[in-house]
């Protein structure tokens, strides 16, 4: 669930979270309902000039109760309001700088981008802001860079912050190939829908969208087996993390009391199934072929000196024969 308030145009985020994966909303400041923040899984500031006092409130409960927010500001913020929003992850801002800058740097090994680049690319054509933010931190995770190493895109405590306005008129960052993996991703991570099936004797964590009474607790059921995994409750969801237990592949149900919510599965490591190849470059008298064709030719050859002692033997009766009759 995504909950978009804005004070700018938000066409592009209903491009990205589309009906098929996600339950996106918008609203404008003036209109926000403040008891509809508690049921999202991510907010997005998109370019308010100011964050209210009640709005960082909000913000700051969401955030530790397990919520993650974007925030995009505008091009004519009031930085102290943001900044007593952002202080308490140590990413206030400082200043506006009016001078064009690109953006040049990608954190390859940042989660957020695992799996979406096939490899490292170092000309691509890099996106531009012409006005920028100056953090008062650069001790934050860096998932974008500037062309002098100032931060883009920070992140820290489930919150990411743009260092400007994503306007047509200030950037162009919306047209490039960037924002879509990861503004997706971000939203990706704010709910870890559980995968096909996880692999017994490795740690797997996932979150099930579901809302619980004090004092109650998820457990994982098959058969006569009953587990209680570790968890963590967030205001609408429970975030599982299992290790040693389950030890028995199958399929589970996540059971609130005799609830069933979902189900999970877990499955053996397939490692051993592994096929692993001798080395044989260490190998004394052997022959090696590169390809098939080459391979039947020489088991060919090879049969047919095998084959000689057969004529020898036709050839030693047919000579015997001859001196018998002779």
């Amino acid at each position: 669930s995504v909950l978009s308030i804005n004070m700018s145009d938000d066409s592009f985020l209903k491009r990205i979270y589309t009906d098929t994966e996600f339950n996106y909303s918008s609203v404008k400041m003036n209109q926000l309902n403040y008891s509809d923040i508690d049921k999202q899984n991510l907010i997005l500031l998109n370019e308010l000039d100011e964050v209210t006092n009640a709005l960082a409130t909000a913000l700051k409960s969401f955030i530790t109760d397990g919520g993650y927010v974007i925030v995009i500001p505008s091009e004519d913020i009031s930085i102290a309001s943001y900044n007593n929003f952002l202080l308490q992850s140590g990413m206030g801002f400082i200043a506006q700088i009016p001078a064009e800058k690109k953006i040049t740097t990608i954190n390859y090994s940042h989660p957020l981008y695992s799996n979406v680049f096939d490899k490292r690319v170092d000309n691509f054509q890099y996106p531009k802001v012409n006005s920028y933010y100056t953090f008062q931190s650069e001790n934050t995770s860096k998932i974008l860079q500037f062309e002098d190493g100032k931060s883009f895109l920070t992140t820290g405590k489930n919150l990411y912050v743009f260092a400007s306005a994503l306007n047509s008129k200030n950037s162009n960052f919306k047209n490039s190939p960037l924002i879509v993996p990861t503004l997706y991703n971000i939203a990706k991570r704010s709910l870890q829908i559980p995968n096909l099936y996880y692999t017994i004797g490795q740690e797997n964590n996932f979150d099930v969208n579901v809302t619980l009474q004090q004092d109650e607790i998820l457990s994982l059921e098959k058969a006569d087996i009953n587990l209680i995994p570790q968890q963590q409750y967030f205001n609408n969801k429970v975030s599982i993390t299992s290790n040693e237990t389950p030890n028995s592949a199958g399929i589970y149900a996540i059971k609130n009391k005799t609830e069933t919510i979902q189900n999970i599965s877990y499955n053996y490591s397939r490692l051993e199934s592994n096929l692993i190849y001798q080395d044989i470059s260490s190998l004394n008298n052997i022959i090696k072929n590169d390809t098939i064709t080459q391979l039947f030719d020489t088991i060919k050859s090879d049969s047919k000196i095998n084959e000689l002692w057969k004529w020898f033997i036709i050839f030693a009766l047919v000579l015997l024969l001859i001196e018998m009759l002779l």
